[in-house]
């Protein structure tokens, strides 16, 4: 889900298998924790539904083309299926990520869950618009964005816009992290992500990128001794609109459990070549 300019897709692919294989993500499906992980799904895109925007859309159309941008094992653009076929809609769910082992998942749990085999799109997200096209709602779910700078944000936006119809949205779930983490909690230089009898899991703070805003922290499992660094950009939901909004025509907020937590939801893409910024600017080239 992340990328950095100078990775090849095979290079951030391994980086994110790494990461996932010691970060404690709730992303199974046949645990109990992601069962129900995906209960409370099914409820929060229930809330998202009821959007004018989303209502309007599926009013309008008998079927629809679901991308699960960064989707892992699929867990947003199931629920989200489900809740749209509970509306009298037909759903073409495809799911796009980097991690193979996820996809493969993906395709399970939707056999289990909609009786069907969805499609997968192993590819980079922020070339995504070198994959697919004529997309109606593009979603960003699961809290990725922290995997990308602001500099790769902008083309992802970009991408993401590019392959939407017209009439086509684009759904970002976000939490206020410079008000939740950074004002609330405070930036902990060692933090116990996972603590339990068969897995103890620790993140530390081993840098930070000027140019790229991100934040570097080393993934620490106790018992296997397995490590790994990942890179990490805390959003705040301003910020993140308002890039979303130089590619949109419109931009709103769907709160969801306060107003610090929620989806980003944009209409109107206004189609910018994303090949505009595709190449480095210089900042990043000379650092």
């Amino acid at each position: 889900m992340t990328r950095a300019n100078e990775d090849t897709t095979e290079e951030l692919s391994r980086k994110l298998e790494g990461i996932y294989s010691i970060f404690p993500w709730i992303e199974d499906l046949d645990t109990e924790e992601g069962r129900e992980r995906f209960k409370e799904t099914i409820k929060v895109f229930e809330e998202v539904s009821k959007h004018a925007w989303v209502s309007d859309l599926i009013k309008s159309k008998k079927k629809v083309t679901l991308l699960d941008i960064c989707g892992g094992t699929g867990i947003g653009g199931i629920a989200f299926t489900k809740v749209l076929e509970g509306k009298g809609v037909t759903v073409e769910l495809l799911v796009n990520d980097l991690r193979r082992k996820a996809l493969e998942k993906a395709i399970l749990f939707s056999r289990k869950i909609l009786g069907r085999e969805i499609k997968t799109v192993y590819a980079d997200a922020s070339k995504i618009h070198e994959n697919i096209r004529d997309i109606d709602i593009a979603l960003l779910h699961g809290l990725s964005t922290p995997h990308f700078n602001p500099w790769n944000m902008v083309r992802l936006v970009s991408s993401v816009a590019r392959i939407l119809k017209p009439d086509g949205l684009f759904l970002v779930e976000e939490t206020d992290r410079i008000y939740n983490i950074f004002y609330l909690t405070g930036y902990k230089e060692v933090l116990p992500e996972k603590v339990g009898k068969d897995r103890v899991v620790f993140t530390l703070h081993s840098g930070y990128a000027t140019k790229t805003g991100m934040l570097k922290r080393v993934v620490i499992d106790l018992i296997t001794r397995e490590t790994t660094e990942m890179e990490t950009y805390f959003w705040s939901i301003a910020e993140l609109a308002a890039i979303v909004w130089i590619f949109f025509g419109d931009v709103d907020f769907i709160p969801i459990r306060g107003d610090k937590n929620g989806f980003i939801i944009a209409r109107k893409p206004r189609n910018i070549d994303p090949q505009k910024y595709a190449k480095n600017p210089t900042m990043l080239e000379t650092q």
